[in-house]
C-alpha cells in the first residue's frame, strides 16, 4: 500500500522531473545550434520534435498505468531520466561527424530525423514519467490531481531554469552542469526507492552514480566531445558564452575562429580582409571616421589604418571574442581603434558620432538575428549617423558569374532594401559580392582607385583584378535582379526567407516531404479531435507560436537569443505552473464558460502582440522594455496553462486516459506551431499575419466550444468520457 510519506517524495520528483526537462531542453537547443551551425528554423525543429515524442511517451505512459504495479515503474525510469541527457548531448557532439560528411551542411530532413532519433530516448521517458506520476498520485489522493502533477512539473521547470540561467551558465561546463543534472535525479532516485528488497535499489542506484559522476574527475568531456566535431585541428581554445559557443583551432599555422561551429574567420586571409576594406575605403576621397562592425581581429584594421583615418569604432556584440581575439592578434592595440562590445543596432542609435565609412562585416541573412542589419529600419537608423558622402558596405556569399533563381532573389531583396535607403548601390563581385551604398557617384574600377590613392595591397590591385571584367560582372549581376522585390524589414524578414530558401534549394530539400510530415502530424491526433481537445491543440499552437515570436522579438530588438532561450522558457514555465495553479483554486472558472473564457483571451493576446512589439522596438528604455518581455511571456503561458487546467477538469475518465490524451494534445500543438511558424509564417508574412493566423485559429476553437457549450456541461454531469 502506497504511503502519504511516498506521496510527498513522489511529489518531489515530479518537480525534479520538471527542473531536469527544462535544462535539458536548453542546453540540447544550444547544443543543436552549435553543432548543426543553426538558425531559428533549427529551433523550431528541435522543440517541434521535443513536444512530439514528449507528448508521445505521455500517451504511451497509460499503458504503464495499467500494468499490476505502476508505481514500480517510477524508480527505473527516474534513474533513466538522469543519465540520457548526458547521452544525449555526448551522442550530439560525437556523432555529428560520423554520420554527416566533415564540414558538410546540414539540411532540414536531416536535422528532422537527428533531433527526432536524439532526443526520442528522453522524451518518452520523460512523458511516461508525467502520466505515470500523475496516475500514481491521483490513486493516493482519492481524486483528479492531474493539475497538480501539471503545476509541480512546472514549478520544478523554474527552479531548473533559474539555476541554471543564473548560475550554470556562467560558472559550470555544459557536461559538468549534466552531471549535476544525473546526481539530483539519482538522489531522489535514492530517496523514494521503495520495496522489500530496498537496499538492492539503493546499492543499483549508488553504483550508478558512481560509474557516471567518477569520469569527469578524470576526462574533460567537454573538450573530448568537441575534438569530435573539429577533426585534425588542435582546439587551443573553447567557450561556451551567452551568445554562442566559441571555438579557436590551429591547423597549419593558420588559427580560425568558429562560432556554433561556424567558420567566422582564419589568420592569413589577406584576399578576405582586403575586399572586404578596400572595395569600400577607395569610394571615399578622405575617409576619416570609421565603423566596422565585426571582423576587427581578422586583419581588417591593419587594411584601414592605410587610409590614415582619425578613429575607428569597432562593435562587436560577443564581448569574448574580443577576449579570444587578443590571443590571435595585437590588432586592437592600436590608439586610433575603440572597441564596444554591444549590439551594433543599439551603438548606432546611440552613439552621437558620425562616419565616412561604415564596413557591415556580417554574414548571409539567414538568421533572424543577421537579418535585422538588412533591414530599411536599421538602414534609417544608420543614415542619421553618417556624413555627407559616406559609404556603407554589405556582402553577400557569391555564386561566381551566374545567380540561381533562389540566390536571385537575395540579392535582389538586399538590393531594393538598399536602393531605399541610398541614390546608389553598387555591386563588386569577389570572394563574396559586395554590395556599395551611398548618395556619392562610385566607381567599379578598383585597380585603378587603388593604383591612384597608393595604396599598398597583395590582392586588390592590376595584378589580380581586372576592371573592364569587374564591371562586365558587376553589370551582370545586376541585370537579372528582380526590381519588384520586397523591402526588407524587421518584422517581415523577407531576405531571411529568401535566404532560407536558397539553404534549402542547395540541399536539395522538396517543400512536400515537410507538408507530409505536418500532415501525419496532424492526421495522429486528428482522429481524437473533440471540443476540448480542439482547444488544448489551438491553445499549445499559440504558446509556441508566441513563445517563437517573442524569441525573434527580442532577438531583432537586442541581437542576440542564445541565452535569452533559456531565460524566456524559465518564464514560460512559471506563467504555465501559474495559471494551472489559479485553475485548480478558481472553482468559478472550472466549467465550459472558463474554458471558453480563455480561448477569447488567447485570441486577443495574439492580435494585440504586433502592436505591442512595434511599441517597444521604438523605446531605448532598456528596464521597461525588458519588464514587458517578462510580462507578455508570462500573461501567454498563464493562459494556456489554465486552459490545460480547467480542460483537466471539463474531461472525464481514468486519470491516466485523461492525462495522457489532453497532455499529448497540448504538445501536438506545440509541435504544429514551432514548425509551421519557424518555417512557413514569420519568414513569409511576418510577425502581424503570423499573430493573425494564430487568433483566427484559437477564435475557430472557442466557436466550436461555445456552439457545444450544453454538451460539455451535459456531459461533466454525467460522468462522460467524451464530449
Amino acid at each position: 500500500m502506497l504511503s502519504l510519506h511516498y506521496h510527498q517524495r513522489l511529489s518531489l520528483a515530479i518537480a525534479v522531473l520538471g527542473g531536469t526537462a527544462l535544462v535539458t531542453q536548453t542546453i540540447l537547443l544550444r547544443e543543436f545550434l552549435s553543432v548543426f551551425s543553426g538558425n531559428e528554423l533549427v529551433i523550431g525543429i528541435v522543440l517541434a520534435s521535443w513536444m512530439v515524442l514528449t507528448g508521445l511517451g505521455a500517451f504511451l505512459g497509460k499503458f504503464l498505468c495499467r500494468t499490476s504495479h505502476p508505481a514500480s515503474w517510477i524508480v527505473p525510469l527516474l534513474c533513466m531520466n538522469a543519465l540520457l541527457p548526458l547521452a544525449t548531448v555526448f551522442a550530439l557532439d560525437t556523432l555529428r561527424n560520423e554520420v554527416f560528411p566533415i564540414g558538410s551542411m546540414i539540411g532540414i530532413v536531416q536535422c528532422l530525423y537527428s533531433s527526432a532519433l536524439l532526443l526520442a530516448p528522453y522524451c518518452l521517458v520523460a512523458g511516461s514519467l508525467f502520466t505515470l506520476c500523475a496516475a500514481v498520485i491521483s490513486q493516493l489522493g482519492q481524486a483528479n490531481l492531474i493539475s497538480r502533477v501539471y503545476t509541480l512539473e512546472a514549478v520544478g521547470s523554474i527552479a531548473g531554469g533559474l539555476l541554471f540561467n543564473l548560475i550554470l551558465v556562467f560558472f559550470v561546463s555544459t557536461y559538468h552542469s549534466l552531471i549535476l543534472l544525473a546526481g539530483v535525479n539519482l538522489g531522489v532516485c535514492f530517496w523514494i526507492a521503495q520495496g522489500g528488497r530496498k537496499w538492492v535499489s539503493r546499492a543499483l542506484i549508488t553504483l550508478v552514480a558512481l560509474s557516471v559522476i567518477s569520469p569527469a574527475v578524470f576526462v574533460n568531456l567537454d573538450r573530448f566531445s568537441k575534438q569530435r566535431l573539429f577533426p585534425h585541428q588542435n582546439i587551443a581554445v573553447f567557450k561556451d558564452t551567452p551568445y554562442g559557443n566559441l571555438a579557436i583551432t590551429e591547423q597549419g599555422g593558420q588559427q580560425n575562429v568558429y562560432e556554433n561551429s561556424t567558420l567566422l574567420f582564419s589568420t592569413n586571409d589577406s584576399t578576405g580582409n582586403e575586399e572586404a576594406v578596400h572595395y569600400a575605403m577607395i569610394q571615399h576621397p578622405n575617409p576619416k571616421r570609421v565603423l566596422m562592425v565585426s571582423g576587427g581581429i581578422s586583419g581588417m584594421a591593419r587594411e584601414i589604418l592605410k587610409y590614415n583615418v582619425d578613429r575607428i569604432d569597432y562593435v562587436e556584440l560577443n564581448p569574448w571574442i574580443i577576449r579570444l581575439g587578443r590571443y590571435l592578434a595585437t590588432d586592437l592595440e592600436n590608439p586610433k581603434i575603440h572597441v564596444f562590445t554591444m549590439d551594433a543596432r543599439r551603438f548606432v542609435r546611440q552613439t552621437q558620432a558620425s562616419y565616412d565609412v561604415v564596413l557591415m562585416n556580417i554574414p548571409d541573412p539567414a538568421t533572424a538575428q543577421v537579418n535585422r542589419y538588412f533591414t530599411a529600419e536599421f538602414l534609417d537608423q544608420l543614415r542619421a549617423k553618417l556624413a555627407p558622402g559616406a559609404v556603407v558596405s554589405f556582402s553577400l556569399v557569391s555564386s561566381g558569374d551566374y545567380l540561381g533563381p533562389e540566390a536571385r532573389q537575395v540579392s535582389s531583396v538586399v538590393y531594393n532594401t538598399l536602393q531605399y535607403a541610398f541614390r546608389n548601390v553598387l555591386i563588386v563581385p569577389g570572394l563574396r559580392n559586395f554590395f556599395l551604398a551611398s548618395d556619392r557617384e562610385m566607381s567599379i574600377h578598383m585597380a585603378q582607385l587603388i593604383r591612384a590613392r597608393g595604396i599598398d595591397t597583395v590582392y586588390v590591385n592590376s595584378y589580380y583584378l581586372d576592371d573592364s571584367s569587374l564591371e562586365q560582372r558587376s553589370d551582370s549581376i545586376r541585370q537579372v535582379l528582380n526590381s519588384e522585390a520586397p523591402i526588407n524589414r524587421d518584422f517581415r524578414p523577407i531576405a531571411y526567407y529568401r535566404q532560407l530558401i536558397f539553404w534549402l534549394s542547395s540541399l536539395k530539400f522538396r517543400p512536400w516531404m515537410l507538408v507530409t510530415i505536418l500532415v501525419l502530424m496532424l492526421a495522429a491526433v486528428g482522429w481524437r479531435f473533440n471540443t476540448i481537445n480542439l482547444g488544448l491543440f489551438t491553445g499549445g499552437f499559440a504558446a509556441s507560436s508566441m513563445e517563437l515570436l517573442l524569441l525573434v522579438a527580442f532577438q531583432i530588438i537586442y541581437g542576440f537569443v542564445y541565452q535569452a532561450m533559456g531565460i524566456v522558457i524559465t518564464i514560460f514555465m512559471a506563467g504555465l505552473a501559474l495559471g494551472s495553479w489559479l485553475g485548480r483554486k478558481w472553482t468559478r472558472i472550472r466549467n465550459a464558460g472558463g474554458f471558453i473564457a480563455a480561448q477569447i483571451l488567447v485570441t486577443v493576446y495574439a492580435l494585440a502582440l504586433p502592436q505591442i512589439l512595434s511599441w517597444l522596438k521604438g523605446s531605448s528604455i532598456d528596464s521597461f522594455v525588458y519588464t514587458v518581455f517578462v510580462i507578455l511571456t508570462l500573461a501567454i503561458a498563464v493562459l494556456v496553462g489554465l486552459e490545460f487546467s480547467v480542460a483537466s477538469e471539463l474531461r472525464q475518465g481514468s486519470v491516466e486516459s485523461v492525462t495522457s490524451e489532453l497532455y499529448s494534445m497540448d504538445l501536438m500543438g506545440s509541435a504544429m506551431g514551432a514548425l509551421i511558424v519557424s518555417i512557413f509564417l514569420l519568414p513569409l508574412w511576418g510577425v502581424a499575419r503570423t499573430c493573425g493566423v494564430v487568433a483566427l485559429l484559437n477564435l475557430a476553437s472557442c466557436g466550436v466550444a461555445v456552439v457545444n457549450r450544453k454538451k460539455i456541461k451535459t456531459s461533466v454531469q454525467r460522468g462522460l468520457a467524451y464530449v
